[in-house]
Protein backbone atom coordinates (compact mmCIF):
# COMPACT_ATOMS: atom_id res chain seq x y z
CA UNK A 1 0.00 0.00 0.00
CA UNK A 2 1.22 3.45 -0.82
CA UNK A 3 2.19 5.15 2.49
CA UNK A 4 1.20 8.51 1.03
CA UNK A 5 -2.47 7.52 1.41
CA UNK A 6 -2.16 8.05 5.18
CA UNK A 7 0.02 11.15 4.96
CA UNK A 8 -1.15 14.10 7.06
CA UNK A 9 0.16 16.63 4.57
CA UNK A 10 -0.10 16.78 0.80
CA UNK A 11 2.97 16.43 -1.43
CA UNK A 12 4.89 19.57 -2.27
CA UNK A 13 3.76 19.41 -5.89
CA UNK A 14 0.13 19.42 -4.82
CA UNK A 15 0.71 22.33 -2.45
CA UNK A 16 2.23 24.37 -5.25
CA UNK A 17 -0.72 23.57 -7.51
CA UNK A 18 -3.18 24.85 -4.90
CA UNK A 19 -1.77 28.37 -5.12
CA UNK A 20 -3.78 30.16 -7.80
CA UNK A 21 -1.61 31.91 -10.32
CA UNK A 22 -2.98 34.89 -12.22
CA UNK A 23 -1.95 34.60 -15.88
CA UNK A 24 -0.51 37.63 -17.63
CA UNK A 25 -3.39 37.68 -20.09
CA UNK A 26 -5.88 38.19 -17.26
CA UNK A 27 -4.38 41.48 -16.12
CA UNK A 28 -6.10 44.54 -17.56
CA UNK A 29 -3.62 47.29 -16.59
CA UNK A 30 -0.38 47.97 -18.43
CA UNK A 31 1.78 50.14 -16.20
CA UNK A 32 5.15 51.01 -17.72
CA UNK A 33 5.92 54.21 -15.86
CA UNK A 34 9.49 55.40 -16.50
CA UNK A 35 10.32 52.07 -18.13
CA UNK A 36 12.76 53.38 -20.73
CA UNK A 37 10.37 52.91 -23.66
CA UNK A 38 11.87 54.69 -26.67
CA UNK A 39 10.33 55.53 -30.02
CA UNK A 40 9.20 52.69 -32.29
CA UNK A 41 10.91 49.96 -30.27
CA UNK A 42 9.13 51.02 -27.09
CA UNK A 43 5.77 51.24 -28.84
CA UNK A 44 6.26 47.77 -30.32
CA UNK A 45 6.91 46.44 -26.81
CA UNK A 46 3.67 48.00 -25.55
CA UNK A 47 1.73 46.57 -28.50
CA UNK A 48 3.16 43.13 -27.72
CA UNK A 49 2.00 43.46 -24.11
CA UNK A 50 -1.48 44.44 -25.30
CA UNK A 51 -1.74 41.49 -27.68
CA UNK A 52 -0.76 39.10 -24.87
CA UNK A 53 -3.81 40.05 -22.81
CA UNK A 54 -7.47 39.30 -23.14
CA UNK A 55 -8.53 42.64 -21.75
CA UNK A 56 -6.79 46.00 -21.37
CA UNK A 57 -8.47 48.93 -19.63
CA UNK A 58 -5.53 51.17 -18.66
CA UNK A 59 -2.32 52.25 -20.39
CA UNK A 60 0.00 54.06 -17.97
CA UNK A 61 3.05 55.03 -20.03
CA UNK A 62 4.23 58.26 -18.42
CA UNK A 63 7.85 59.45 -18.30
CA UNK A 64 9.12 57.54 -21.33
CA UNK A 65 10.44 58.68 -24.71
CA UNK A 66 7.90 57.39 -27.21
CA UNK A 67 7.94 60.63 -29.21
CA UNK A 68 5.97 61.11 -32.42
CA UNK A 69 7.17 57.90 -34.09
CA UNK A 70 6.29 55.67 -31.14
CA UNK A 71 2.96 57.40 -30.59
CA UNK A 72 2.01 57.02 -34.26
CA UNK A 73 2.83 53.30 -34.18
CA UNK A 74 0.97 52.69 -30.91
CA UNK A 75 -2.21 54.56 -31.83
CA UNK A 76 -2.05 53.22 -35.36
CA UNK A 77 -2.47 49.76 -33.82
CA UNK A 78 -5.14 50.90 -31.35
CA UNK A 79 -7.14 52.41 -34.22
CA UNK A 80 -7.28 49.09 -36.09
CA UNK A 81 -10.15 46.65 -35.75
CA UNK A 82 -8.02 44.47 -33.46
CA UNK A 83 -6.97 47.42 -31.30
CA UNK A 84 -10.54 48.70 -30.97
CA UNK A 85 -11.51 45.42 -29.31
CA UNK A 86 -9.71 46.50 -26.13
CA UNK A 87 -12.00 48.73 -24.01
CA UNK A 88 -9.26 51.07 -22.81
CA UNK A 89 -10.75 53.64 -20.44
CA UNK A 90 -7.59 55.48 -19.33
CA UNK A 91 -4.41 56.46 -21.18
CA UNK A 92 -1.55 58.38 -19.57
CA UNK A 93 1.23 59.68 -21.83
CA UNK A 94 2.68 62.51 -19.77
CA UNK A 95 6.32 63.48 -20.39
CA UNK A 96 6.86 61.47 -23.57
CA UNK A 97 8.15 64.18 -25.91
CA UNK A 98 5.09 63.87 -28.16
CA UNK A 99 4.61 66.58 -30.77
CA UNK A 100 1.87 67.40 -33.27
CA UNK A 101 2.54 64.25 -35.30
CA UNK A 102 1.80 62.02 -32.33
CA UNK A 103 -1.18 64.17 -31.38
CA UNK A 104 -2.68 63.62 -34.84
CA UNK A 105 -2.49 59.86 -34.25
CA UNK A 106 -4.24 60.31 -30.89
CA UNK A 107 -6.91 62.41 -32.62
CA UNK A 108 -7.70 59.60 -35.07
CA UNK A 109 -8.06 57.16 -32.16
CA UNK A 110 -10.39 59.57 -30.35
CA UNK A 111 -12.89 59.85 -33.20
CA UNK A 112 -16.15 58.05 -32.32
CA UNK A 113 -14.40 56.44 -29.32
CA UNK A 114 -16.91 55.40 -26.65
CA UNK A 115 -14.61 53.54 -24.23
CA UNK A 116 -11.84 56.05 -23.46
CA UNK A 117 -12.81 58.20 -20.46
CA UNK A 118 -9.51 59.71 -19.23
CA UNK A 119 -6.62 61.06 -21.30
CA UNK A 120 -3.51 62.57 -19.68
CA UNK A 121 -1.08 64.40 -21.99
CA UNK A 122 0.86 66.61 -19.57
CA UNK A 123 4.30 67.99 -20.32
CA UNK A 124 4.71 67.09 -23.98
CA UNK A 125 5.88 69.05 -27.03
CA UNK A 126 2.59 70.11 -28.65
CA UNK A 127 2.54 73.34 -30.63
CA UNK A 128 -0.32 75.72 -31.36
CA UNK A 129 -0.89 74.50 -34.93
CA UNK A 130 -4.40 75.78 -35.80
CA UNK A 131 -5.37 72.76 -37.90
CA UNK A 132 -4.35 70.32 -35.15
CA UNK A 133 -6.21 72.34 -32.50
CA UNK A 134 -9.39 72.33 -34.58
CA UNK A 135 -9.12 68.62 -35.39
CA UNK A 136 -8.50 67.84 -31.70
CA UNK A 137 -11.70 69.62 -30.66
CA UNK A 138 -13.72 67.95 -33.42
CA UNK A 139 -12.49 64.51 -32.35
CA UNK A 140 -13.39 65.23 -28.73
CA UNK A 141 -16.89 66.22 -29.83
CA UNK A 142 -17.50 62.73 -31.22
CA UNK A 143 -15.93 60.86 -28.29
CA UNK A 144 -17.15 60.12 -24.77
CA UNK A 145 -14.01 61.36 -23.03
CA UNK A 146 -14.69 62.70 -19.53
CA UNK A 147 -11.28 63.94 -18.34
CA UNK A 148 -8.61 65.70 -20.43
CA UNK A 149 -5.30 66.98 -19.07
CA UNK A 150 -3.03 69.26 -21.13
CA UNK A 151 -1.15 70.67 -18.14
CA UNK A 152 2.40 72.01 -18.60
CA UNK A 153 2.26 72.19 -22.39
CA UNK A 154 3.54 75.76 -22.34
CA UNK A 155 3.95 76.00 -26.12
CA UNK A 156 0.18 75.83 -26.61
CA UNK A 157 -0.50 79.26 -25.05
CA UNK A 158 -3.18 81.69 -26.26
CA UNK A 159 -3.09 80.60 -29.91
CA UNK A 160 -4.24 77.07 -29.05
CA UNK A 161 -7.09 78.27 -26.81
CA UNK A 162 -8.30 80.69 -29.50
CA UNK A 163 -8.65 77.81 -31.98
CA UNK A 164 -9.61 74.98 -29.62
CA UNK A 165 -12.39 76.33 -27.40
CA UNK A 166 -14.65 77.89 -30.09
CA UNK A 167 -14.95 74.46 -31.77
CA UNK A 168 -15.24 72.38 -28.59
CA UNK A 169 -18.73 70.93 -28.10
CA UNK A 170 -18.15 67.70 -26.15
CA UNK A 171 -21.19 66.85 -24.01
CA UNK A 172 -19.37 64.08 -22.12
CA UNK A 173 -16.30 66.14 -21.18
CA UNK A 174 -16.55 66.87 -17.45
CA UNK A 175 -13.03 67.89 -16.41
CA UNK A 176 -10.41 69.84 -18.35
CA UNK A 177 -6.96 70.68 -17.00
CA UNK A 178 -5.32 73.70 -18.65
CA UNK A 179 -2.82 74.59 -15.94
CA UNK A 180 0.60 76.05 -16.86
CA UNK A 181 -0.21 76.48 -20.54
CA UNK A 182 1.33 79.93 -20.78
CA UNK A 183 -2.08 81.60 -21.03
CA UNK A 184 -2.38 85.37 -20.67
CA UNK A 185 -5.28 87.78 -20.37
CA UNK A 186 -5.76 87.36 -24.14
CA UNK A 187 -7.28 83.90 -23.50
CA UNK A 188 -9.89 85.21 -21.05
CA UNK A 189 -12.47 86.12 -23.75
CA UNK A 190 -12.24 82.63 -25.30
CA UNK A 191 -12.62 80.96 -21.90
CA UNK A 192 -15.54 83.23 -20.98
CA UNK A 193 -17.30 82.56 -24.28
CA UNK A 194 -16.94 78.80 -23.86
CA UNK A 195 -18.04 78.48 -20.23
CA UNK A 196 -20.97 80.83 -20.91
CA UNK A 197 -22.29 78.75 -23.81
CA UNK A 198 -24.47 75.60 -23.66
CA UNK A 199 -21.56 73.76 -25.28
CA UNK A 200 -19.79 73.67 -21.92
CA UNK A 201 -20.75 70.71 -19.72
CA UNK A 202 -17.63 70.85 -17.54
CA UNK A 203 -17.88 70.18 -13.83
CA UNK A 204 -14.23 70.97 -13.11
CA UNK A 205 -11.87 73.43 -14.79
CA UNK A 206 -8.19 73.69 -13.78
CA UNK A 207 -6.39 76.73 -15.16
CA UNK A 208 -3.99 77.73 -12.41
CA UNK A 209 -0.37 78.62 -13.05
CA UNK A 210 -1.19 80.90 -15.99
CA UNK A 211 -0.87 84.65 -16.40
CA UNK A 212 -4.53 85.55 -16.85
CA UNK A 213 -4.17 88.59 -14.62
CA UNK A 214 -6.61 89.98 -12.09
CA UNK A 215 -8.95 91.44 -14.70
CA UNK A 216 -9.01 88.21 -16.74
CA UNK A 217 -9.69 86.11 -13.65
CA UNK A 218 -12.51 88.42 -12.55
CA UNK A 219 -14.22 88.21 -15.94
CA UNK A 220 -14.09 84.41 -15.78
CA UNK A 221 -15.54 84.38 -12.24
CA UNK A 222 -18.30 86.77 -13.33
CA UNK A 223 -19.12 84.56 -16.32
CA UNK A 224 -19.40 81.51 -14.07
CA UNK A 225 -21.74 83.37 -11.74
CA UNK A 226 -24.01 84.72 -14.45
CA UNK A 227 -23.94 82.19 -17.27
CA UNK A 228 -22.49 78.84 -16.16
CA UNK A 229 -24.44 76.27 -14.13
CA UNK A 230 -22.34 73.13 -14.65
CA UNK A 231 -19.01 73.94 -12.98
CA UNK A 232 -18.80 72.69 -9.40
CA UNK A 233 -15.03 72.67 -8.88
CA UNK A 234 -12.26 75.12 -9.65
CA UNK A 235 -8.59 75.26 -8.73
CA UNK A 236 -9.03 78.20 -6.39
CA UNK A 237 -12.53 78.70 -5.02
CA UNK A 238 -11.47 80.86 -2.07
CA UNK A 239 -12.84 83.96 -3.78
CA UNK A 240 -16.29 84.49 -2.26
CA UNK A 241 -18.21 85.11 -5.48
CA UNK A 242 -16.71 82.05 -7.15
CA UNK A 243 -17.33 79.87 -4.08
CA UNK A 244 -20.99 80.93 -3.98
CA UNK A 245 -21.43 80.26 -7.70
CA UNK A 246 -19.92 76.77 -7.44
CA UNK A 247 -22.07 75.93 -4.42
CA UNK A 248 -25.16 77.17 -6.27
CA UNK A 249 -24.31 75.01 -9.28
CA UNK A 250 -23.93 71.92 -7.10
CA UNK A 251 -27.35 72.46 -5.50
CA UNK A 252 -29.06 73.14 -8.83
CA UNK A 253 -27.46 70.11 -10.48
CA UNK A 254 -28.66 67.80 -7.71
CA UNK A 255 -32.18 69.23 -7.94
CA UNK A 256 -32.17 68.95 -11.74
CA UNK A 257 -31.13 65.30 -11.70
CA UNK A 258 -33.61 64.43 -8.94
CA UNK A 259 -36.55 66.14 -10.65
CA UNK A 260 -35.68 64.71 -14.07
CA UNK A 261 -35.81 61.14 -12.77
CA UNK A 262 -39.03 61.86 -10.89
CA UNK A 263 -40.68 63.52 -13.90
CA UNK A 264 -39.86 60.52 -16.08
CA UNK A 265 -41.95 58.23 -13.85
CA UNK A 266 -45.10 60.35 -14.06
CA UNK A 267 -44.65 61.37 -17.69
CA UNK A 268 -44.30 57.71 -18.65
CA UNK A 269 -47.58 56.85 -16.93
CA UNK A 270 -49.47 59.75 -18.50
CA UNK A 271 -48.01 60.13 -21.99
CA UNK A 272 -47.21 56.57 -23.06
CA UNK A 273 -50.15 55.26 -25.09
CA UNK A 274 -50.62 51.48 -25.51
CA UNK A 275 -50.47 50.41 -29.12
CA UNK A 276 -53.51 48.12 -28.94
CA UNK A 277 -55.84 50.52 -27.14
CA UNK A 278 -57.67 53.13 -29.16
CA UNK A 279 -59.07 56.24 -27.56
CA UNK A 280 -62.91 56.28 -27.61
CA UNK A 281 -64.56 58.80 -29.86
CA UNK A 282 -66.35 61.80 -28.41
CA UNK A 283 -69.78 60.33 -29.20
CA UNK A 284 -69.00 56.99 -27.55
CA UNK A 285 -67.63 58.73 -24.48
CA UNK A 286 -70.90 60.64 -23.97
CA UNK A 287 -73.50 57.94 -24.84
CA UNK A 288 -73.83 54.64 -22.90
CA UNK A 289 -72.99 51.59 -24.99
CA UNK A 290 -75.85 49.19 -24.04
CA UNK A 291 -79.62 49.56 -24.47
CA UNK A 292 -80.25 48.78 -20.81
CA UNK A 293 -77.83 51.41 -19.72
CA UNK A 294 -79.48 53.94 -22.03
CA UNK A 295 -83.04 53.45 -20.64
CA UNK A 296 -81.84 53.28 -17.03
CA UNK A 297 -80.16 56.62 -17.43
CA UNK A 298 -83.43 58.23 -18.63
CA UNK A 299 -85.14 57.51 -15.30
CA UNK A 300 -82.41 59.27 -13.34
CA UNK A 301 -82.98 62.83 -12.16
CA UNK A 302 -79.42 63.74 -13.15
CA UNK A 303 -77.21 62.20 -15.85
CA UNK A 304 -74.53 59.80 -14.56
CA UNK A 305 -71.18 61.37 -13.78
CA UNK A 306 -68.40 59.94 -15.89
CA UNK A 307 -65.00 59.50 -14.18
CA UNK A 308 -62.53 62.27 -14.93
CA UNK A 309 -59.82 61.20 -17.35
CA UNK A 310 -56.60 63.22 -17.13
CA UNK A 311 -55.56 62.01 -20.57
CA UNK A 312 -58.70 63.51 -22.11
CA UNK A 313 -57.30 66.98 -21.47
CA UNK A 314 -55.51 68.75 -24.32
CA UNK A 315 -51.89 67.69 -24.54
CA UNK A 316 -50.71 71.24 -23.84
CA UNK A 317 -52.64 71.28 -20.56
CA UNK A 318 -51.31 67.86 -19.56
CA UNK A 319 -47.74 69.04 -20.07
CA UNK A 320 -48.42 72.27 -18.22
CA UNK A 321 -49.66 70.32 -15.18
CA UNK A 322 -46.71 67.92 -15.34
CA UNK A 323 -44.31 70.87 -15.35
CA UNK A 324 -45.20 71.59 -11.71
CA UNK A 325 -43.49 68.30 -10.77
CA UNK A 326 -40.15 69.64 -12.02
CA UNK A 327 -39.95 73.38 -11.37
CA UNK A 328 -36.16 73.46 -11.65
CA UNK A 329 -36.03 72.02 -15.17
CA UNK A 330 -36.05 74.25 -18.22
CA UNK A 331 -38.69 73.97 -20.93
CA UNK A 332 -36.25 72.24 -23.26
CA UNK A 333 -35.28 69.69 -20.60
CA UNK A 334 -38.91 68.85 -19.86
CA UNK A 335 -39.76 68.46 -23.55
CA UNK A 336 -36.86 66.05 -24.00
CA UNK A 337 -38.15 63.96 -21.09
CA UNK A 338 -41.74 64.07 -22.42
CA UNK A 339 -40.50 62.91 -25.81
CA UNK A 340 -38.55 60.04 -24.29
CA UNK A 341 -41.40 59.00 -21.96
CA UNK A 342 -44.04 58.97 -24.72
CA UNK A 343 -42.18 56.57 -27.02
CA UNK A 344 -42.64 52.81 -27.02
CA UNK A 345 -39.09 52.46 -28.35
CA UNK A 346 -37.61 53.59 -25.03
CA UNK A 347 -39.26 50.86 -22.94
CA UNK A 348 -36.85 48.28 -21.48
CA UNK A 349 -37.00 44.83 -23.10
CA UNK A 350 -39.09 42.11 -21.48
CA UNK A 351 -36.15 39.71 -21.73
CA UNK A 352 -32.63 40.60 -20.56
CA UNK A 353 -30.31 41.78 -23.30
CA UNK A 354 -27.42 39.52 -24.26
CA UNK A 355 -25.12 42.51 -24.66
CA UNK A 356 -23.53 43.97 -21.55
CA UNK A 357 -24.16 47.57 -22.47
CA UNK A 358 -26.89 49.00 -24.63
CA UNK A 359 -27.30 52.44 -26.13
CA UNK A 360 -30.29 54.56 -25.24
CA UNK A 361 -32.38 55.78 -28.18
CA UNK A 362 -31.70 59.23 -29.55
CA UNK A 363 -34.50 61.51 -28.23
CA UNK A 364 -34.51 63.60 -31.41
CA UNK A 365 -35.72 60.61 -33.45
CA UNK A 366 -38.71 59.74 -31.28
CA UNK A 367 -42.37 60.74 -31.81
CA UNK A 368 -44.07 62.78 -29.14
CA UNK A 369 -47.83 62.26 -28.95
CA UNK A 370 -48.34 63.69 -32.42
CA UNK A 371 -46.53 66.89 -31.44
CA UNK A 372 -43.31 67.48 -33.44
CA UNK A 373 -40.10 68.47 -31.70
CA UNK A 374 -40.18 71.82 -33.44
CA UNK A 375 -43.29 72.99 -31.63
CA UNK A 376 -42.37 76.02 -29.59
CA UNK A 377 -44.16 75.26 -26.34
CA UNK A 378 -42.79 77.39 -23.55
CA UNK A 379 -43.50 75.93 -20.13
CA UNK A 380 -42.22 78.41 -17.61
CA UNK A 381 -40.66 77.32 -14.33
CA UNK A 382 -43.20 77.06 -11.56
CA UNK A 383 -42.51 77.12 -7.90
CA UNK A 384 -43.65 73.99 -6.19
CA UNK A 385 -42.57 70.72 -4.70
CA UNK A 386 -41.22 67.88 -6.75
CA UNK A 387 -41.32 64.28 -5.68
CA UNK A 388 -38.08 62.75 -4.60
CA UNK A 389 -36.46 59.80 -6.30
CA UNK A 390 -34.08 57.29 -4.78
CA UNK A 391 -30.77 56.37 -6.33
CA UNK A 392 -30.04 59.75 -7.86
CA UNK A 393 -26.68 60.06 -9.56
CA UNK A 394 -25.17 63.48 -8.91
CA UNK A 395 -21.58 62.97 -9.99
CA UNK A 396 -19.62 62.00 -13.04
CA UNK A 397 -19.27 58.50 -11.61
CA UNK A 398 -21.87 56.43 -9.75
CA UNK A 399 -21.94 57.19 -6.06
CA UNK A 400 -22.44 54.75 -3.24
CA UNK A 401 -24.88 53.58 -2.07
CA UNK A 402 -26.75 52.86 -5.27
CA UNK A 403 -23.66 52.35 -7.39
CA UNK A 404 -23.62 49.74 -10.07
CA UNK A 405 -25.04 49.23 -13.51
CA UNK A 406 -28.40 50.85 -12.75
CA UNK A 407 -26.68 53.98 -11.47
CA UNK A 408 -24.48 54.09 -14.58
CA UNK A 409 -27.55 53.78 -16.82
CA UNK A 410 -29.23 56.62 -14.95
CA UNK A 411 -26.14 58.77 -15.38
CA UNK A 412 -26.05 58.04 -19.12
CA UNK A 413 -29.76 58.85 -19.42
CA UNK A 414 -29.32 62.16 -17.59
CA UNK A 415 -26.47 63.07 -19.92
CA UNK A 416 -28.50 62.14 -23.01
CA UNK A 417 -31.43 64.25 -21.80
CA UNK A 418 -28.97 67.05 -20.94
CA UNK A 419 -30.39 66.97 -17.43
CA UNK A 420 -27.04 66.46 -15.72
CA UNK A 421 -26.84 70.21 -15.08
CA UNK A 422 -29.19 73.15 -14.58
CA UNK A 423 -30.34 74.98 -17.71
CA UNK A 424 -31.46 78.59 -17.68
CA UNK A 425 -34.37 79.55 -19.93
CA UNK A 426 -33.32 81.37 -23.08
CA UNK A 427 -35.09 84.52 -21.91
CA UNK A 428 -34.16 83.99 -18.26
CA UNK A 429 -31.86 86.06 -16.07
CA UNK A 430 -28.94 84.69 -14.08
CA UNK A 431 -30.40 86.16 -10.88
CA UNK A 432 -33.34 83.74 -11.20
CA UNK A 433 -30.90 80.85 -10.70
CA UNK A 434 -29.61 82.39 -7.47
CA UNK A 435 -33.16 82.75 -6.15
CA UNK A 436 -34.12 79.26 -7.30
CA UNK A 437 -31.08 77.73 -5.58
CA UNK A 438 -32.23 79.14 -2.25
CA UNK A 439 -35.41 77.07 -2.45
CA UNK A 440 -33.70 73.84 -3.49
Amino acid sequence: MDPRVFALSQPATTRRMSVAKVPLSARSHIESLDAGLCSVEGAAEVISDIRARRNVTKLILGHNELGDAGCELLFGFLSTEKGRQYPISEISLNSNGIGDGGLRAIIEYLRENTSLKELFLQNNAFSADPDVATAFAEALNTSQLETLSLTTNTALADEFIARFLPVLDAPHLQEMQLSVLGLTHASAPSIVEYISSPRCRLRALRANGNRLGLRGARTIVRAIHRHNFTLAKARDDSEKELARALQRNRHLREATEREALSLLKYARAVLLKPRSVRAPSASRALVPCTRGGLFSSISLAEPPLLPFRFTSLPIELQLYILSFLAPTLSSAQRIRIYTYASSQATLPPLLPSLSSRGNLPDPTTLPFGGVPMGVGMMLRKRRGYASGCDGVVTGSKPATPGSGRKAEERARWLTMMRCDAFELEEDGDWSEADVLALGV
